[in-house]
């Protein structure tokens, strides 16, 4: 069976402006999510994060990185 591959995009946006709390998420993301490759880059207030690897571990990676997220931002 072939895993499918790709790459997803998720957009997150940090309503306070503190740069802290991005560097919070950032530091907690490269901790808890290190099964996938991921680039993340913020501009301002948005933060784009891109996943690549196996759609089911996109799909799980997705989910925490919203939690984390909630926490955070």
């Amino acid at each position: 069976m072939k895993k499918n591959k790709g790459r997803k995009v998720l957009h997150f946006y940090n309503n306070t402006g503190d740069i802290n709390k991005i560097i919070l998420f950032l530091e907690d993301i490269q901790k808890k999510i290190n099964y996938l490759s991921l680039n993340a880059s913020v501009n301002g207030k948005d933060i784009k994060i891109t996943l690549f690897g196996p759609r089911d571990l996109q799909t799980l990676a997705s989910e925490r990185l919203r939690e984390l997220a909630n926490k955070y931002l």
